[in-house]
């Protein structure tokens, strides 16, 4: 590493892989304005999901009830429209995170399944210079030019260099030899992403 020149090597897993990946999409969900993701959050699911899920049983309960006692009819009459509609949307609202979740671990785990070393994650090489970024592993390379790149985010598991909202280059913060290192790497990057920018401009 000098001022002017980054280079990397490390080994990239293939769960950090998809870790990265993840990663970049949450910087663009994090900007929209509130939608019925919420519930992606960790933290949100484990306080709303337990109470949602135990409305929306007590909710299919009366359905129940209401239909084995006096039929389909019933329902209008015991449901007013207001409540129907909330148990509609409380369902749809549950199926589509559980079934999002599901989607996504099982597309992760058959990629990783499919996947080769050396073609999305193994050995990884990384140079950065005032021209760009290179990106090489086994199998092929990649080279970004610093106006390719549209801002620098920080977390705690990576750098993301994001080329769009949702997509970007993920770096394991375990890549550099210090966290002194990593801020070191992130101002360089966004200088030279600041001034690739301004050109544009």
């Amino acid at each position: 590493m000098t001022g002017a020149r980054f280079d990397l090597d490390f080994i990239l897993t293939a769960r950090e892989r998809f870790a990265g990946l993840e990663a970049c999409a949450r910087m663009a969900s994090r900007r929209r304005d509130v939608t019925l993701h919420f519930l992606s959050h960790p933290l949100l699911a484990a306080i709303l999901l337990p109470v949602l899920g135990y409305a929306w049983v007590a909710w299919l309960l009366q359905v129940v009830d209401a239909v084995s006692a006096d039929g389909l009819a019933a329902l209008a009459q015991r449901f007013g429209v207001i409540d129907g509609l909330f148990g509609i949307f409380l369902t749809w609202l549950i199926l589509d995170q559980a079934w999002g979740q599901l989607a996504r671990f099982w597309g992760r785990e058959k990629a990783m399944r499919a996947g080769h070393e050396g073609v999305n994650w193994g050995v990884q090489r990384l140079r950065a210079d005032s021209e760009g970024l290179a990106v090489e592993l086994a199998a092929r390379s990649t080279h970004y030019r610093w106006p390719a790149f549209i801002g620098l985010e920080r977390t705690r598991r990576f750098v993301l260099l994001m080329l769009a909202p949702g997509l970007g280059v993920a770096i394991p913060r375990r890549a550099f030899a210090s966290e002194a290192e990593a801020e070191s790497f992130c101002g360089f990057a966004e200088a030279r992403i600041a001034e690739a920018g301004s050109r544009k401009a």
